[in-house]
């Protein structure tokens, strides 16, 4: 764990949100985030390495990076917060930087969010943003952090349910595969993520009418048989390390090409924040992970 890192875990520790303690506050918070959920989003002003735009795509805002005749490959970026905070500036920069250096449309979309919405209207989505990049015969990355990891997860199950091609890699930040929040949590250290039932309480509202161990919100549980190369990254001072363990373990003993690769002392999706080292070092892994696929 570098100093850079412990600096930005104190700073978390101040800031850390009140709505993360209990199932009251994340109440509170989704009621305040019900007001501003359906608002148009505001791609944040600055200089970026890529042409950056938004654009409506199949009834949803979708952030796109890099949309340039030449690019090679095409990446579905699902982002964090878990199912109800919106996408914010980081993503924007990760996606941004990593259509750069891959050369790469990277597809951000602006998925509907609880407690307005539920993950069936986000996988109807999905679908027909997948079904259309198939017919560009171009390598597919499937992508995300954080709830956006495990809904990347679950739809590359949900892939494999309808009989529709794997995209060529999986990639997983910190992927909450578990919205159950079942496992033993006990060892775990301070994470900004925040508590157990406020988490479980926003996993619940997303999850609308499926049973909360449906593949769908909880991939942990479902048919990972059919998965693509698939790459992980987690902290060790994460809630969600020992869920990400779990699930890395059923992947290799499923026989699926898989890769773990573990921050140690780090916090929940340090690769997407580019102030420390560590997150450097796991930004230029996938890079090299994205270009292996050629």
């Amino acid at each position: 764990m570098s100093k850079m890192s412990r600096i930005v875990e104190l700073g978390w520790e101040k800031i850390h949100p009140k709505y993360f303690d209990s199932v009251e506050g994340a109440e509170k918070h989704m009621q305040e985030r019900s007001l501003k959920e359906d608002e148009n989003y505001k791609i944040p002003k600055r200089i970026y390495h890529t042409k950056v735009e938004s654009k409506d795509m199949f009834g949803c805002q979708m952030v796109l990076f890099n949309d340039v005749e030449d690019s090679e490959r095409l990446v579905i970026y699902l982002h964090g917060g878990i199912y109800v905070n919106e996408i914010t500036r980081p993503h924007i920069s990760f996606c941004d930087k990593l259509a750069e250096k891959v050369n790469a449309c990277v597809y951000a979309p602006i998925y509907p969010l609880a407690p307005n919405h539920t993950c069936e209207e986000t996988y109807e989505i999905l679908e027909k943003l997948y079904r259309h990049l198939l017919t560009m015969d171009k390598p597919i990355i499937i992508m995300g952090d954080s709830a956006g990891g495990g809904l990347a997860v679950a739809f590359c199950e949900y892939l494999a349910a309808n009989e529709l091609a794997q995209p060529e890699s999986l990639i997983g930040i910190s992927p909450w595969i578990d919205i159950t929040m079942s496992g033993d949590y006990s060892d775990v250290e301070f994470d900004p993520i925040g508590g157990i039932d406020a988490l479980r309480e926003m996993g619940k509202a997303w999850a609308g009418d499926l049973d909360l161990k449906d593949y769908r919100v909880s991939p942990l549980f479902g048919d990972i048989t059919e998965l693509p190369k698939t790459t992980l990254f987690v902290g060790t001072h994460e809630t969600l390390y020992p869920d990400i363990q779990k699930f890395y373990k059923m992947l290799t003993d499923s026989g699926i090409d898989a890769e773990l690769n573990v921050g140690e002392g780090m916090n929940h999706v340090y690769p997407i924040y580019p102030l420390v080292p560590e997150s450097k070092e796991a930004f230029n892994h996938i890079v090299d992970v994205i270009l292996s696929q050629d």
